[in-house]
């Protein structure tokens, strides 16, 4: 028994003794709104300690009482009698046998585990605690705050992802790049679109991109879509296995930063008035050549 017991007491030990710090470095960090679970742990290691060292002691008692030798299946004998199952020894089956009979079957008024009954005791007490600390003192976050602290901390993850992932950007996300990406924008702009849009944007084979009229909308996210997939159909070829999608960014922003450039020769109109304030789409004349 000893031997076990000195085997058995330092893990357990340094198991609460561990709990115990993480409870104290939790409560130190003031962000950190579990350091009550961390305390709650420590405390249930601490008691399921004392529980097994009582079953021990308790166990080696009455293996002393009854005079017989420890051995790992008389220690599990007696353990088992007396905290696990709490069962009566069957010469003593008819003291505790209840009264009423069903067909020559008769029930024995056996205790409850006392595991079982322990851990019934258990869960009223968390039960009170969590009436207390979430309805009385409300001094834990309730579902929906728990849900919306929640969200913020994964919006801010999502936020740092894509700054660190610059390429993690579609026609849904997108937004208008710095100057930088501004910058890189012309240079893949005057690489492969000027032959067909003109070297200012004014047009050519392609839609003058300097004015307020769209073909296939004209917002940034417009603009993003129709480089990455191209408009196949009217010649021009999707861009997406060409550039990254924080190539495109940069390409579509520096697009965006051509309107009202008014450069000479530029090509008639084509498509749909789109106005930036209010980002709807205005029917144009139908005067105007398409």
């Amino acid at each position: 028994m000893r031997t076990i017991f000195k085997y058995i007491a330092p893990s357990l030990l340094f198991t609460v003794i561990s709990a115990t710090a993480s409870a104290q470095e939790a409560t130190n960090n003031a962000k950190n709104p579990d350091a009550w679970l961390y305390w709650t742990t420590a405390v249930v290691l601490l008691v399921i300690f004392f529980f097994l060292a009582v079953v021990l002691y308790s166990a080696n008692s009455v293996l002393r009482k009854e005079s017989k030798s420890f051995t790992v299946k008389n220690w599990w004998t007696t353990i088992n009698r007396q905290f696990f199952t709490k069962a009566v020894p069957v010469e003593s089956e008819e003291d505790i046998l209840l009264e009423h009979d069903y067909d020559g079957i008769r029930e024995l008024d056996n205790a409850l585990p006392p595991w079982w009954k322990y851990g019934f005791y258990f869960t009223i007490a968390v039960a009170a605690l969590y009436i207390l600390r979430y309805h009385v003192w409300k001094t834990g976050p309730d579902p929906q705050q728990e849900y919306d602290q929640e969200m913020k901390v994964a919006a801010a993850q999502i936020e740092e992802y894509r700054k660190k992932a610059g390429d993690m950007v579609d026609e849904k996300t997108v937004t208008m790049a710095d100057a930088t990406g501004i910058a890189e924008g012309d240079k893949i702009f005057h690489s492969n679109c000027f032959a067909c849009h003109g070297a200012k944007g004014e047009g050519g084979v392609g839609p003058n991109l300097t004015d307020n009229y769209w073909l296939h909308g004209g917002s940034i996210n417009d603009v993003f879509k129709t480089i990455k997939f191209g408009v196949p159909e009217k010649g021009m070829q999707a861009w997406e296995k060409t550039y990254s999608p924080a190539q495109i960014k940069n390409l579509a922003s520096y697009i965006k930063t051509l309107a009202g450039t008014n450069p000479p020769n530029a090509k008639a109109p084509q498509g749909d008035v789109f106005q930036e304030a209010s980002t709807t789409i205005v029917k144009k004349d139908s005067t105007v050549t398409k």
